[in-house]
């Protein structure tokens, strides 16, 4: 921990006899592992350019956020400027920053978007490239903002590339295995259940000894920060089963105006979902609660509801 301490004091010592020159820019590459632009990459290639890879993407979105909320909530492990003082991270990066350090939930949400879009292109050169260093960008400007250390980007690439592998095999075995697709299903919902309980589990034993004036993570708070992402979880493949078993649509080949027009309208209505239904919802509900059925109202919009606009008006099909 000694040598990534020092490795993010030296980027810190970077950042300062630049004058930050470079801050703006490193803080501009990690919205690239922000939800936002994931959702609305993975939304074009789904609705309208392949829906196979958009389906690796989003199988690999999925369970990248099962690991990733799992190991958070195991290994504990906190920010690097808890663990060191001298470790002085960019402020304006803070407030997304907040919960456990390992693994990084960016590079994670970036090796699953980006890294799926250069596995399923592979052959295709600048896709491959680009996609790629968006990835690793995406991994050091963790580092280089000072929220996270190595390790936590590190083992979120090589988690991701694992998961990129076993995902594209997995939807390949559910193609060609009668039922397999409802297998998969009920396992998940299963999966997903018992990673709830153990997240409750695992807040009661640290609310136990947790001490507000000492303790800089709020286990309280942070079981409910990943409520969000286990309903994205939940979403993203109750709206996969869902389309496959009662929508079934396909994408069209090449490009049509009628085409480009229905996946810009898509875009704009998700914006929209984002931008203003948690604020609506929590007029009614806690926050913890509004961004939770945000997150699953998101993946079913993305997975089975706008495909099912999009067959109905005819535009695909």
């Amino acid at each position: 921990m000694d040598l990534q301490i020092q490795y993010l004091l030296w980027l810190q010592h970077l950042r300062e006899a630049t004058g930050g020159i470079f801050d703006n820019f490193f803080l501009g590459v990690t919205w690239l592992g922000e939800l936002m632009i994931p959702l609305a990459v993975i939304s074009v290639i789904y609705w309208g350019i392949n829906k196979r890879a958009g389906q690796l993407i989003l199988f690999t979105y999925g369970i990248t956020l099962y690991v990733n909320v799992f190991l958070k909530m195991t290994a504990c492990i906190k920010r690097p400027w808890l663990l060191n003082p001298s470790v002085k991270p960019i402020e304006s990066a803070l407030p997304a920053a907040d919960g456990y350090s390992f693994p990084s939930g960016h590079t994670a949400g970036a090796a699953a978007v980006w890294g799926s879009i250069a596995y399923r292109w592979w052959k295709n050169r600048l896709v491959r490239y680009s996609m790629l260093g968006i990835v690793f960008l995406v991994a050091f400007s963790r580092n280089y903002i000072g929220v996270h250390t190595p390790q936590d980007v590190i083992v979120s690439i090589v988690a991701g590339i694992f998961i990129i592998l076993g995902a594209d095999k997995l939807i390949d075995y559910i193609n060609k295995t009668k039922n397999a697709d409802i297998i998969f299903y009920a396992a998940v919902m299963i999966f997903t259940v018992l990673l709830c309980i153990y997240l409750q589990i695992r807040c009661n034993l640290h609310m136990q000894s947790y001490n507000p004036l000492t303790d800089n993570v709020n286990p309280l708070a942070m079981k409910h920060g990943v409520y969000s992402k286990i309903a994205f979880l939940a979403g993203i493949f109750t709206g996969w089963i869902l389309e496959r078993r009662f929508v079934n649509y396909e994408v069209p080949e090449g490009y049509t105006r009628k085409k480009a027009v229905s996946i810009i309208a898509g875009l704009a209505v998700l914006y929209l979902i984002m931008k203003h239904f948690c604020t609506l919802l929590m007029i009614f509900v806690p926050s913890h609660i509004a961004y939770a059925l945000l997150a699953l109202v998101c993946s079913l919009f993305i997975t089975v509801i706008y495909p099912w606009v999009l067959k109905i008006f005819h535009i695909v099909n």
